[in-house]
């Protein structure tokens, strides 16, 4: 089942692919839950709209600029549903390692190490903070 593109640069994948978008080998995901959901275009820019802000709180050298994440990364979302609470859980990569494999918006794109340039975050829709921020480790 192919991703709900929701801007050039981002999609939403079905809940099918939530177990593989969690497994992560080089950062901590968040738990799986009892169930997944479909956030929408609005939902997802609720996240994003919150995003900068939230990365700049853990700011450290080295870092890429927070406030230009969205121009610089590709996003896959999925919706995860944890003892009743819906969260969205982003996997942000960086734009051009996808210029050429549109494979990105029908499944989960995983690297080992990289750095702070690939990252997972979720987003508790209903109080509207992260509940988790995971940076990829460095080789």
């Amino acid at each position: 089942m192919a991703g709900k593109k929701i801007s050039n640069d981002a999609v939403v994948l079905p809940g099918s692919q939530v177990a593989q978008m969690l497994r992560q080998c080089s950062r901590a995901a968040p738990a799986p839950g009892e169930a997944s959901w479909q956030p929408d275009a609005e939902q997802v820019a609720v996240f994003e709209a919150a995003l900068p802000a939230a990365l700049a709180v853990r700011r450290v050298s080295g870092d890429p600029d927070w406030s230009r994440i969205l121009l610089n990364s590709r996003r896959q979302y999925v919706g995860i549903v944890r003892r009743g609470h819906r969260f969205v859980y982003g996997n942000f990569f960086p734009r051009g390692m996808t210029e050429e494999a549109p494979y990105w918006l029908n499944k989960p794109v995983g690297v080992c190490d990289g750095g702070h340039a690939f990252f997972g975050a979720e987003f508790d829709i209903h109080t509207r903070r992260f509940t988790q921020i995971a940076f990829n480790g460095v080789a």
